[in-house]
């Protein structure tokens, strides 16, 4: 891509994914419930789309990002208030809509190569049907759904923790389900009632808008009141209602889940979560589900008195340098104007949403997505999250399933040591084990051997970027998609020679300086040894 256009495209992303930290009005005009996981009307309809010297050979493109960034967040008065303590030296993983048996299985695989907590999909009973976002409609707090049964979860559960890995819970506590019906386990049920649980009281009337459902994302009473997508939405600052949440909550910590990510918990209210927080125990992990919008009432920094944050513009902001084949500057005071305090965020390169609207890079991308994660797991931003999930030919479709509406067991197309090959193209159904990738598991290596260093000696010269971690490793990468780049880097690695985790293969660093060549869409991380 031509220099120039660079910088005016890096412009504009920079505005598009940073002003307002996170989605332009236009995101939320044209996909209003960007911020929820299961946003259909009923079973047969489609879901509309869910939801941004120590610096050497500074390209003009990196001081426009910076100028950028600089004045978006001044215009769009962020907050960056740290309100918690977070997780900074862990790393997660998503495993999307992997059984209760896969998880298990998986779990030792995670252990070995460092992986420290796995978020699974919602375990309630839920409505019927084929498509992914039916666990997103829970219809009772039973422990029995289409990944497993309640014996299974307690039992994955047990062998995680044996592997030294800890089970987050996708907890579905914003809504029921949005139409009559029998759910998976037999439960009967209508949009308002809920045999022993709830009644049509327990949830808002909010007579705002002409049909009870979200229309305007400025208005904070509307999206925490309002109905997402004609999901019956629960007034959590009931206390019956909390004390029915409090009890599934835990009721899965009994079976030794060590936290939650509450799901569209943009549209509770945070001092109704910050209450039910509180009735659980003090090491209870909670991640929130908040998505920035310009302009809007609500933000993440909102909900960081009970919890962390998925730091979503980190995502949007990856897919924009991997397109553009150039990298923003990395540092505190550039990249990460505009997302919440590092010791509160939960970084990640997709999830199971933004994989399918477009906004965060996926499979199909499949080398710019390794690329990506790379990256992610180099620089010390939040707590990674890895992502792993199954191929789709369509926005609804749901992993395959047997006659009973069970979901199949992942089966990974690993080799002796358990590394999957990333392919050019997956068939629909096709689980695609991103974890399982050789570059992650290097990558893991390398966050291991520099823990505890900050990044410095910050190098960007066109498509090439990198950064060193103390005096403990070094991180470079070449975004360019055609070219094969020279790296002249300054470094604050002693001279001496350094092994990438990556290729296996040796490079020396020489009077302060890294010089080597990287192909297109390659890495090196650089550690003694």
């Amino acid at each position: 891509m031509h220099v120039a256009m660079r910088q005016f495209t890096l412009f504009l992303t920079c505005l598009i994914v940073l002003t307002g930290c996170g989605a332009s009005p236009a995101d939320k005009d044209a996909a209003p419930a960007q911020d929820k996981d299961a946003v259909v009307t009923s079973p047969q309809s489609k879901a509309p789309s869910t939801d941004s010297d120590s610096i050497a050979s500074m390209s003009n493109a990196s001081k426009i990002a910076a100028a950028c960034v600089t004045a978006a967040l001044t215009l769009s008065g962020c907050s960056a208030t740290q309100t918690q303590e977070g997780y900074v030296d862990q790393v997660g993983v998503q495993l999307f809509m992997y059984n209760w048996n896969s998880v298990a299985a998986e779990c030792e695989y995670l252990g070995e190569i460092g992986v420290d907590w796995a978020l699974v999909a919602p375990p309630t009973e839920h409505i019927l049907g084929p498509n992914w976002w039916t666990v997103y409609q829970p219809v009772s707090y039973q422990l029995e759904n289409r990944l497993g049964t309640r014996e299974e979860f307690a039992s994955m559960v047990k062998t995680c923790a044996d592997n030294g890995v800890d089970i987050i819970a996708d907890a579905v506590i914003n809504h029921m389900a949005n139409q009559d019906g029998i759910g998976f386990a037999g439960t009967e049920f209508t949009k308002y009632e809920y045999p022993g649980l709830y009644t049509l009281e327990d949830f808002h009337q909010c007579d705002i808008t002409f049909d009870d459902s979200i229309q305007n994302y400025m208005d904070k009473a509307e999206v925490q009141t309002c109905e997402l997508l004609g999901l019956p939405d629960l007034d959590q600052s009931r206390p019956n209602v909390q004390a029915k949440i409090v009890a599934y909550l835990k009721d899965l910590l009994s079976l030794g889940v060590k936290g939650f990510r509450f799901d569209a918990a943009k549209h509770m209210a945070a001092e109704d979560l910050e209450a039910i927080v509180a009735q659980l125990p003090k090491d209870t992990r909670v991640i929130h589900e908040v998505i920035r919008g310009a302009g809007e009432p609500i933000q993440p920094e909102d909900y960081l008195g009970s919890g962390d944050a998925w730091e979503f513009t980190y995502a949007y902001a990856l897919k924009g340098y991997m397109e553009m084949e150039m990298v923003a500057p990395e540092g505190e005071e550039l990249r990460y104007l505009g997302h919440v305090p590092s010791e509160s965020a939960v970084a990640f390169v997709s999830n199971h949403d933004t994989e399918r609207n477009g906004k965060t890079l996926n499979y199909n991308d499949i080398v710019d997505f390794e690329l990506a994660t790379n990256l992610m797991l180099a620089e010390n931003y939040g707590q990674p999250m890895l992502y792993s999930s199954y191929a789709f030919a369509n926005y609804d479709d749901g992993p395959n399933q047997d006659d009973a509406g069970y979901v199949d067991s992942v089966k990974c197309e690993a080799n002796d040591k358990g590394v999957v090959k990333p392919k050019d193209t997956y068939e629909p159904g096709e689980w695609i084990c991103q974890h399982r990738f050789a570059s992650t598991a290097a990558m893991l290596k390398f966050r291991k051997a520099v823990i505890g260093t900050s990044v410095a000696g910050i190098y960007q010269s066109d498509s090439s970027f990198g950064f060193t971690r103390g005096d403990k490793g070094l991180f470079a990468m070449n975004a360019s998609s055609t070219e094969t780049v020279k790296l002249e880097m300054p470094t604050t690695l002693a001279d001496g020679e350094y092994q990438d985790v990556l290729s296996g293969k040796k490079f020396k660093v020489q009077g302060g300086k890294l010089i080597a060549s990287l192909k297109p869409k390659t890495a090196v991380a650089l550690v003694r040894g």
